[in-house]
């Protein structure tokens, strides 16, 4: 119970006894009892000035990962400290954690705080809240002084920022052109002639190979000019292209079609870092959401704390978009197209997908069957009545060479990833 709701505490036993002795020493004319009130009252205003001066001299710290995952259980360290010359006995101490079910975190220091001496806590607790950016604070403290007649709370203002990620499923596969060959790069390395640091093997000299190819040590063993043909590094490009229109939100709370679209995305993004590929995300919906091309563990971060803030929001027809950012795709990369089914008009996309196709990109498409989620949008029974079938979509979609993956409510992510239609 709240202590300014209890009765019986010390603090309101010291004021009766302080009224009761003025009252009585007053009405008898006894001046032991007008002391003896006014001493408990001049004790109360001493405990009441000692918590006034440990609260102003108290100060909290929160200590954690600034990023964490879905239903991950997350370690959190309070540091508590205080500077004033009376120490605090047995404070106890609530956290506000709105990423867990419990909301509120409490803890009781069973120690004493001397002055300028500190201690800290940690707890454990698993993130419940779906991905988004979280404002954690601020750190309550109900103390009192020493002698525990005079309680208060006090409201440090310690917030923290944590970004909650999408949880990446683990794919042990997917279609993505295998390994790259240089892993911290993230090129796959092929045996053709070109410009790198090393050679694959000797020719003679034609006039106007340039001289610094030329191996000297092999020429002169054969007595005639021998050049070096070196191998060509062809870059393997994985570009993430997510629909993120209004209407590509269907479903309700946690489980809903943008959050396949997202953890689709992240898993992808993993596997295909990890496997030494390159990797740039765009999303498709109002303003242009654009994480350039990276490759490694940083780039993986980049690219979830993006991933995290998505919010659909674009009327703008699927198919336009990806025709205004297909000239930035490489030639010969992999276009990873992440959208809701409903949303892929055959007739329109096509055109960009035969053209993306004529530069030797590989498209593989992860659809969302968004007609398997509660409807979100009052125009989104129209919008799917316009909707072409799901089994002529995919055989449309197979017939343009698309590499093809299919998701519906309740499937589990990694397995699906990992079977193409």
């Amino acid at each position: 119970m709240n202590p300014e709701f209890r009765i019986l505490t010390k603090k309101n036993i010291i004021l009766f006894y302080f009224f009761f002795s003025i009252s009585l020493g007053y009405a008898n004319g006894n001046r032991l009892l007008i002391a003896l009130g006014f001493g408990l009252f001049i004790l109360y205003l001493c405990a009441r000035r000692s918590s006034e001066k440990i609260a102003r001299c108290l100060k909290g710290e929160r200590i954690h990962y600034p990023r964490t995952f879905e239903e991950t259980q997350m370690r959190i360290s309070i540091r508590l400290s205080q500077e004033s010359t009376i120490p605090l006995y047995m404070p106890e101490i609530t956290d506000i954690f709105p990423v867990s079910d419990s909301w509120w975190i409490h803890a009781l220091v069973p120690t004493k705080l001397d002055n300028r001496s500190s201690i800290e806590l940690e707890y454990s607790a698993v993130c419940t809240r779906r991905r988004g950016f979280y404002v954690l604070g601020p750190i309550e403290v109900n103390m009192s002084d020493p002698l525990g007649i005079h309680q208060r709370k006090v409201e440090l203002p310690v917030f923290t920022n944590l970004l909650i990620y999408p949880k990446a499923p683990e794919l042990g596969f997917f279609e993505v052109l295998g390994d790259g060959t240089l892993i911290q790069v993230g090129v796959e390395t092929l045996l053709l002639p070109g410009h790198s640091e090393e050679f694959t093997s000797l020719r003679e000299y034609h006039e106007g190979d340039n001289p610094r190819r030329i191996h000297w040590p092999s020429s002169a063993r054969h007595e005639r000019f021998l050049v070096k043909e070196f191998r060509e590094e062809i870059t393997t490009e994985v570009s993430l292209i997510l629909d993120m229109r209004r209407l590509a939100l269907s479903g309700v709370g946690d489980i809903t079609s943008v959050e396949y679209i997202i953890k689709s995305a992240a898993a992808v993004a993993q596997v295909s870092i990890e496997k030494g590929h390159l990797v740039q995300l765009f999303s498709l919906g109002g303003k242009l959401e654009h994480v350039s091309v990276g490759g490694g563990t940083q780039h993986l971060i980049t690219i979830l704390d993006r991933l995290t803030l998505l919010r659909p929001q674009s009327e703008n027809p699927f198919h336009e978009d990806l025709n205004n950012i297909a000239p930035q795709l490489r030639k010969g990369s992999t276009a990873v197209l992440i959208a809701s089914a409903t949303d892929i008009q055959p007739s329109n996309l096509s055109p960009v997908l035969r053209s993306m196709m004529e530069r030797r990109i590989k498209i593989i498409a992860i659809l969302i069957d968004d007609r398997t989620f509660i409807k979100f949008w009052k125009d989104q029974e129209a919008h799917r009545k316009r909707a072409i079938p799901l089994a002529e979509l995919k055989e449309i979609l197979s017939v343009e060479g698309c590499g093809l993956f299919l998701l519906s409510k309740g499937d589990d992510v990694p397995t699906k990833l990992q079977v193409p239609l």
